[in-house]
């Protein structure tokens, strides 16, 4: 049988040059120098006698032969490293070191219970928990500083590919005096904001420019607004002031009883977040990543379903 003209080496080096539309930057994630990266994206093209990368005015494009290769590539990487993980946890416990991404919309509510549960059943398993937002989460497991990550659907990025977990209901989140006459876990139209003083996430997490988007396509104008990207203190403001938020109802779910603040099911319209879980599209998680990330969507989906009866 022939030697294959396409090393391991090359295929990661075209395939990261490509994700990061940036020969500097695919060097810098594959710990390489810049010159070795254009010597095997170069060498690549040169062995199979095509072009796999066009280079335009601000991006890279795979040709033809490049869009193949990088599908194909990403499915060898793959499955070589379901292979080698495979062999290696052969006859061993499940053990090791797992990386994950939470947004803080869930390490509120899902993470605790779901951690002492895990742990419970591997203690050998060491966890490394960051809660960021969504783009940067991303960001990190496409550079492999995270096994898998926990967010809210959206953009996914060259080299991830992402998997449904559920879908979650946004809520008005709000001091115990707000919306008089209105009880706890009662339905409240969006235009009941108006004039309303809001805390939003920046412009950088995801669900903000849907609510930008739903607020002004509904007319609902907000007398006063605030960015906040800490949902402690998010949540701490809105049980002692006027200020009111839209959140999701994993963050909420710590305020189900109503002692220190109102949660009202936001209606006309309903809002909505899906949650997915992304990895690197080449990447295989370990027997521990594989069972955590299980773990995982398994809480958010139990908690989640407590809401059912609303």
């Amino acid at each position: 049988m022939p030697a294959p003209k396409i090393s391991i080496l090359a295929l990661r080096s075209f395939i990261a040059v490509y994700e990061e539309q940036s020969f500097s930057k695919a060097a810098v994630r594959e710990n390489a120098t810049q010159s070795g990266m254009s010597t095997q994206v170069k060498n690549l093209e040169l062995k199979l006698g095509v072009r796999l990368l066009e280079r335009g005015r601000n991006e890279y494009s795979l040709t033809t032969a490049g869009k193949i290769i990088y599908r194909e590539g990403q499915e060898i990487l793959h499955r070589l490293m379901q292979t080698e993980t495979t062999i290696l946890e052969m006859g061993r416990s499940v053990s090791g070191l797992v990386r994950l991404g939470m947004i803080p919309s869930l390490t509120r509510s899902v993470f605790i219970k779901s951690f002492e549960k895990f742990t419970a059943c591997y203690p050998s398993v060491e966890i490394s928990l960051l809660e960021e937002y969504s783009g940067s989460l991303m960001r990190r497991v496409l550079d492999g500083e995270l096994d898998f990550a926990i967010v809210p659907s959206g953009d996914i990025p060259t080299g991830l590919t992402a998997d449904f977990v559920a879908r979650d209901r946004e809520m008005i989140v709000s001091s115990l005096s707000a919306f008089d006459g209105s009880p706890h876990l009662s339905s409240v139209p969006l235009k009941a904001l108006s004039g309303a003083k809001l805390i939003v996430p920046s412009k950088a997490n995801i669900r903000r420019h849907h609510i930008d988007s739903v607020l002004a396509s509904h007319g609902v104008q907000i007398s006063e607004l605030v960015e906040i990207d800490g949902m402690l203190a998010t949540i701490e403001l809105l049980g002692q002031s006027d200020w009111m938020s839209i959140l999701p109802s994993a963050i909420c779910y710590a305020d189900k009883d109503g002692i220190r603040r109102k949660l009202s099911i936001l209606v006309n319209p309903s809002m909505g977040v899906d949650y997915i879980i992304v990895k690197k599209s080449e990447g295989y998680l370990s027997a521990a990543a594989r069972l955590l990330s299980e773990s995982m969507v398994e809480g958010i989906q139990a908690l989640l379903s407590d809401w059912d009866d609303l």
